[in-house]
């Protein structure tokens, strides 16, 4: 008929084994009458790969073998091309013939799911590689399961495991003369079976035995798999040794192929997120930078105005005179001392806890610093301690870079003239004091106060990286404490940080 459609092939009319239902020895998948009609097939003819007794179901191979997988094979791929969304992968709608095999295959695919799933929210590379080597050492049966990752120069493969409750750590070079090495060299997945009983030639892959003297154990069966990433190159192995039923199938490989392509995903991931974390520490530095240099550049304009007065004082030979500028000096050289002693110190990684200090001289220290600029931008700076705030329980370096990117804040935010910034500081509870910086600029409406707190969001983009509440919101959040914005557009606008004294986050 015209515009019929072609009569699908069965798995041995296409690969032409001879072994269909009425010849004199039929396969397995010609008499499987459970996968009747599953991707319009006669009996298993279009679901062969599911069952038992072929390449992927069973120990032995089928007639049809290429010594590769079912899933790789390319009458697989020509009916799940040819099905589309309707391939049916295992033949569940027509009946079962091996109900627990169905079941174990079921639990294997949902294994391999869920650590991909894990992996969105998981982003600790040694957790993740522990998760993976586990799922892969039951879902293949083994006794142990092992990933080894590219390190150092010259190149070696790291890795750790676990055996008999002892954490073993592997190295293994780089060269073909061991199993893994020889996957990692050829980027060609190994395995090997029996390996104590047969003879090995001196081509192709060998088990390395010295790796069982150093670890005290027996391999008797080894699978192992190369890890790639995008551009193919490979940046690891993942191996299964010990297989329950004595060898590893070619499912267990497909299983083990994909559980490698999790780990190039995992380390792909680790790669980026340590790529962000320099660049915002950059942009962090930049940012510190960016504050200091409002701090330095005032006590320059101290040191310079004091260097003046010195000199015209000696030229007037105004002893009195010499003795004030001496005084501004000395004071501006002491804050620049103690700039320095602080900048060197601070570690955002490792910092000591604080043991309390004075928080209003912190923050009295950051405003006086600030007057200069403030007079050259025509802002009132203002400043209001409270009485009862000190002692107080804080990291200064931490308190001292807040106030600094608030009070730039708000300088950056004041109007062209007539601007205000008042900084008071108060408690608030037993062991919760309040720094405050208002100032009376523009303001802001709701989605931009949703967003101030955001890495590299800034509204003025050619001066800042937008870094600076971002940062307060880490120091703050170090301190177990909170903040709170209060602003409309045109109304100006105060930030409030808390700072918690209970608990302070090194």
């Amino acid at each position: 008929m015209n515009g019929a459609e072609p009569r699908k092939l069965n798995c041995w009319e296409s690969l032409g084994c001879g072994r269909g239902p009425g010849s004199l020895d039929p396969c397995v998948v010609a008499t499987d009458s459970a996968g009747n009609g599953v991707n319009g097939g006669t009996n298993g003819g279009r679901s062969c790969w599911a069952v038992v007794g072929t390449v992927s179901g069973g120990e032995e191979l089928a007639p049809c073998a290429q010594g590769t997988s079912c899933l790789t094979c390319d009458f697989f791929r020509l009916v799940k091309s040819e099905e589309g969304p309707s391939f049916q992968f295992l033949k569940l709608a027509k009946g079962v013939s091996d109900l627990q095999e169905l079941q174990e295959t079921i639990g294997r695919v949902e294994s391999l799911m869920a650590i991909h799933e894990r992996m969105r929210t998981d982003f600790d590379l040694r957790t993740t590689i522990r998760e993976i080597t586990e799922e892969a050492r039951k879902l293949t049966g083994a006794q142990r399961s092992l990933v080894l990752l590219v390190r150092g120069k010259p190149p070696a493969l790291h890795g750790e495991f676990v055996l008999k409750g002892e954490l073993k750590r592997v190295k293994i070079d780089f060269h073909e003369s061991s199993a893994v090495g020889y996957a990692a060299v050829h980027n060609h997945m190994v395995n090997l079976k029996n390996i104590y009983g047969a003879l090995h030639s001196s081509i192709g892959p060998v088990f390395n035995r010295a790796f069982d003297k150093q670890c005290d154990c027996r391999t008797h069966s080894f699978l192992a798999a190369p890890i790639c990433d995008a551009q193919e190159r490979v940046i690891g192995v993942i191996t299964a040794a010990n297989a329950r039923k004595g060898f590893f199938s070619s499912d267990d490989e497909w299983f083990v192929e994909k559980y490698a392509t999790e780990v190039a995903l995992a380390v792909e991931k680790q790669k980026f997120i340590q790529q962000s974390v320099s660049a915002v520490r950059l942009s962090a530095i930049g940012e510190t930078v960016a504050g200091l240099s409002h701090c330095i550049k005032n006590i320059a304009q101290a040191l310079r105005a004091g260097s003046h007065i010195i000199k015209r004082a000696i030229r007037s030979n105004s002893v009195q005179d010499i003795s004030a500028a001496w005084g501004i000096l000395d004071r501006h050289i002491e804050r620049l001392a103690d700039l320095s002693i602080d900048v060197l110190a601070y570690d955002p990684v490792v910092r000591e806890r604080s043991k309390g200090g004075a928080l209003n001289e912190v923050v009295r220290h950051v405003v006086e610093l600030f007057e200069e600029e403030a007079r050259a931008r025509a802002v009132q700076l203002t400043l209001d301690v409270g009485d009862n705030v000190d002692p107080a329980k804080f990291d200064p370096m931490g308190i001292y870079r807040c106030v600094v990117n608030l009070i730039i804040n708000a300088f950056d935010a004041c109007p062209l003239s007539d601007g205000m910034v008042a900084v008071a500081t108060r408690r608030t509870g037993e062991k919760e004091v309040m720094i405050s910086v208002a100032d009376n600029g523009r303001g802001m409406d709701e989605e931009t106060k949703a967003a101030i707190f955001e890495f590299f969001r800034t509204s003025q983009p050619r001066r800042g990286t937008g870094l600076g509440l971002a940062t307060v919101a880490d120091i703050v959040d170090r301190h177990n404490g909170r903040i709170e914005v209060d602003s409309e557009v045109g109304g100006g606008a105060i930030f409030k940080v808390f700072v918690s004294e209970d608990i302070v986050v090194v």
